[in-house]
């Protein structure tokens, strides 16, 4: 099973490639000037996934594999999508108009930080304190989300609008990227967990 082996190593390299660009797309998503940079990635994103999903689909149906490495194919299947779903939101936080906000930014890095995280697990298997850590991570976002609702609601409608869109897509990014982690977790240990 050596080659099945390889072909799983090429597939968890190829989903590592998205997390990557992924996380780029919402590192630029709040420069105004990097739009077009955005929404390359995100055309990006989308070729990979269906590459990602098809590689998947042909190491199932040539090497039927059990266990691990089918919890592990099927998992980068949704994995995949989630990372295209992200860099889709971070498009459209690129896209809005008024998001110099700060809490903006304390989501972004919240976000970034999650990234981090999801990518140790995904990366080296680390799952020890990936539940917790990722809660810990959302609950965050929750938060900032909650207080940029409050502090806009006697703006600008314009204003208030372009930023409660972005926090809602920040939020929803760390959604994803909590089920990620809990794929990760399946993947590794079998187990089902929910992360909220």
């Amino acid at each position: 099973m050596k080659v099945l082996e390889e072909r799983l190593n090429k597939i968890k390299e190829e989903l590592i490639e998205m997390h990557r660009i992924s996380k780029e797309a919402v590192e630029l998503c709040l420069d105004s000037r990097s739009l077009a940079k955005v929404s390359s990635i995100e055309r990006r994103a989308d070729v990979m996934n269906t590459d990602i999903d098809d590689n998947c689909l042909v190491a199932v149906a040539l090497y039927q594999p059990v266990a691990r490495d089918l919890r592990f194919l099927a998992s980068v299947m949704r994995l995949s999508a989630n990372y295209e779903r992200i860099t889709d939101l971070a498009e459209k936080i690129a896209k809005l108009e008024n998001k110099d906000a700060e809490r903006l930014k304390e989501m972004q890095e919240t976000v970034l930080e999650m990234f981090d995280i999801v990518y140790e697990a995904l990366s080296e298997g680390k799952i020890e304190s990936l539940k917790d850590r990722l809660v810990e991570k959302d609950d965050v976002l929750d938060k900032i989300n909650k207080k940029i609702l409050e502090e806009n609601m006697e703006k600008k409608v314009k204003e208030a609008i372009d930023t409660i869109i972005a926090a809602k897509h920040f939020e929803r990014i760390g959604d994803i990227l909590s089920k990620n982690g809990s794929r990760i977790i399946y993947i590794e240990e079998g187990k089902r967990v929910w992360i909220k």
